[in-house]
């Protein structure tokens, strides 16, 4: 009878679920907790074979988990606490913690976005999810599942509580009065508490001030409170840190058990793909009437703007930097501006190769060597993100070209394998961002190949800061795999340097239409 009873119940959870054709969730509003959460415009939620599908990324990035892309393998990597995953576009299947978990449709791309069912969300990030087709939105809430799991622990405690005497009931009474935290009152002890005691308890909650949610994207802290503060910010240094201080506020618990607590007692944010931030951290204060305290630590100083609305979201944006004086060109009169970044640098030496070489060291003579070409050229002008063994940050090298103006952004890189891959890897490839850049991409890679000889492992799309943020056609050149014996061996030779450099020549006039013949040698 159990047997058919689950049956039974199945064929009614699958009857709710939205899967029917003519849902369209096509451009629907995401939600968590009730927040409305901004996805990318090409990555909204939809409707694939009657699949609700919702960016990854953006739901888990809420939620405190790490990500990593593989976009040779199109496999993006999931990781919080002791939970690891990952899957694969286009499979239908996931690895959760080394078991294979089936998916009711498989990853797509859409955008820089990769985009899961809807159930898996579900399933695997704790979430209670819900499609209203009236409204045409996704909502997830990870507070109703938490309140679910806790009914039934409460639902054991009442049991318990029950069969208590008087006396300890009123010793659990008055200890609790001594000890409540007003940013949450255990239900348990809520039943043990008297009316009048239990209304004080009520009127506190109602007055404290919570922190709900605490984001940090695009050079951006975000702080959403239930009230409308003014916040003690100030800088500190050894190391550079900025310093916000909520007095007498508590932290949420459904969002401060988002994140695993330290030893010191603090929290970290999860922060993504900053050059100058090293992390976010929080913590409750000690103060007599609490508070919290979040800080910026920085790989260097950055200033900043505050701003808050009456709503009780603050917001500090660190300002840009300026580097206008990185490099400026020479001579611009009449010229396209070009900027040719070569990759890493200074403390960060890229892949490195089977004998001990360095990428940094084989970007930099290639990009040299460009420059050398274009020197006296009538139409281009070539300005460097750098021309020593310096490090430009990410974020930097792509401003350098805004603030120019440049016509043009190429980055010269080296690949490299891990040495299970035994070295098999070869070949050119090339990588844009955004769609205005795939004409630069197909003619930038034929000469590359051309130039190289390797093997030709086409034009892909990557989600690279560099080509992301440059506001002009712009694109990363893997030239050859330094982890590869063979290529490594042509790309440390002058004579192969010089052969890309040229193809990067022929490639820009090409595309510019500055010039049709092929370039000069070095030699």
């Amino acid at each position: 009878m159990k047997k058919y009873g689950w049956v039974i119940l199945a064929a009614f959870l699958i009857w709710l679920w939205p899967s029917s054709p003519h849902v369209n969730a096509a451009g629907a509003d995401l939600f968590l907790d009730g927040r409305r959460v901004e996805a990318p415009a090409d990555a909204k939620p939809e409707m694939v074979n009657g699949k609700i599908m919702v960016p990854l990324r953006v739901v888990g990035e809420q939620l405190g988990y790490q990500f990593k892309w593989e976009p040779q393998a199109y496999k993006i990597s999931i990781q919080k606490n002791s939970t690891d995953m990952s899957m694969y576009v286009g499979r239908t299947s996931a690895d959760v913690n080394g078991k294979t978990v089936n998916l009711d449709a498989p990853p797509v791309l859409r955008g820089n976005s990769t985009m899961v069912p809807l159930r898996f969300v579900g399933e695997q990030m704790g979430l209670k999810v819900d499609w209203n087709n009236k409204s045409k939105s996704v909502n997830l809430s990870q507070k109703a599942a938490t309140q679910q799991a806790d009914k039934q622990s409460q639902s054991q405690k009442s049991e318990q509580t029950l069969t208590q005497s008087t006396t300890s009931t009123q010793k659990l009474s008055t200890a609790t009065e001594t000890t409540i935290n007003s940013a949450e009152v255990d239900k348990h002890t809520e039943t043990a508490l008297s009316p009048s005691k239990q209304q004080n308890v009520e009127l506190s909650k109602a007055n404290a001030l919570l922190v709900q949610n605490i984001t940090f994207d695009d050079e951006a802290l975000r702080i959403s409170l239930n009230k409308d503060i003014t916040p003690k910010v100030f800088k500190m240094t050894g190391p550079d840190r900025i310093v916000v201080d909520l007095p007498e506020a508590a932290l949420v618990s459904e969002f401060s058990q988002t994140f695993p607590i330290r030893d010191d007692g603090s929290r970290v944010l999860t922060n993504s793909n900053n050059e100058d931030v090293q992390e976010i951290r929080f913590a409750p204060t000690d103060g007599q009437n609490g508070g919290v305290r979040i800080v910026i630590v920085l790989n260097q100083a950055r200033d900043y703007d505050l701003s808050k609305n009456s709503s009780g979201e603050i917001t500090l944006q660190m300002r840009a930097r300026n580097v206008d004086s990185v490099m400026t060109p020479t001579n611009v009169e009449g010229r396209r501006i070009v900027v040719i970044d070569p990759g890493h640098g200074g403390k960060d030496p890229g892949a490195g190769s089977v004998t001990g070489r360095h990428e940094k060291e084989f970007t930099l003579a290639v990009a040299l060597k460009v420059e050398q070409l274009l020197r006296n050229d009538p139409d281009i002008q070539i300005v460097l993100t750098r021309n020593g063994d310096t490090y430009p940050t990410l974020d930097e090298r792509p401003q350098i070209a805004n603030n120019q103006q440049a016509s043009v952004f190429v980055s010269i890189h080296g690949n490299s394998m891990p040495a299970s891959n035994n070295g098999k890897a070869n070949g050119s490839e090339t990588y844009y961002a955004r769609q205005e850049s795939l004409g630069l991409a197909t003619t930038m890679h034929r000469h590359l190949v051309d130039a190289t000889g390797f093997k030709d492992n086409g034009i892909k799309v990557a989600n690279h800061v560099v080509t992301r943020k440059s506001q002009m056609p712009a694109v990363l050149l893997e030239c050859g795999y330094l982890s590869n014996l063979s290529n490594e061996a042509a790309m440390f030779t002058e004579e192969t340097q010089e052969k890309i450099a040229e193809g990067i020549v022929d490639g820009l006039k090409e595309y510019l239409g500055t010039g049709t013949g092929t370039t000069e040698s070095l030699n």
